[in-house]
């Protein structure tokens, strides 16, 4: 009777321990479940073990790198027990990553857009703009002369589309 006992109480303490070890089989499945949710997203690496999840890489936006962690959460589900997030973030020149944003990240491409266009008009006063999916639409009036330099600083930007339609010229 006693030994009973002693069995269950050694089971029922050994228990807990034996089902928090992760098998490196599950965190293999676990890694490769998160890697094909961010196939798109070339340069990040991704490690598990013990069900704990580290992202390393480069990106260009810190927007980037919160959908990185938000696909990896839903791509391990349950079976993450936490998300060290150690992807860098280096702000690349507009010219340079707008066309990888509008790949990766459809609606996100517009903050870091209007932040450019937004600087781009300091120079324009009489100029505003806004940016809906990727265009930027301008309104105002401006000199015949700066017309060309406010098109083409624009054009800079690498936005999806340019809607000057409601710019004037005097």
């Amino acid at each position: 009777m006693k030994l009973n006992n002693l069995l269950l109480i050694f089971s029922l303490g050994v228990l807990p321990f034996v089902h928090s070890c992760r098998s490196p089989e599950s965190d293999d499945k676990l890694k490769s479940k998160i890697e094909e949710a961010l196939a798109d997203n070339q340069g990040i690496a991704v490690d598990v073990e013990a069900g704990n999840v580290t992202l390393n890489g480069q990106l260009g936006s810190d927007s980037l790198k919160q959908v990185i962690e938000e696909k990896t959460k839903l791509a391990g589900g349950e079976n993450i027990k936490s998300i060290h997030n150690n992807i860098m973030v280096n702000l690349p020149e507009p010219e340079d990553a707008r066309e990888k944003y509008h790949e990766i990240v459809e609606g996100a491409v517009d903050s870091t857009l209007t932040r450019d266009v937004n600087r781009v008009l300091k120079d324009f006063p009489t100029i505003t703009a806004q940016v809906k999916e990727g265009t930027i639409i301008a309104t105002g009036n401006i000199e015949k002369s700066q017309l060309d330099s406010l098109k083409k600083r624009l054009e800079h930007i690498k936005p999806k589309g340019l809607d000057m339609k409601g710019v004037t010229s005097r």
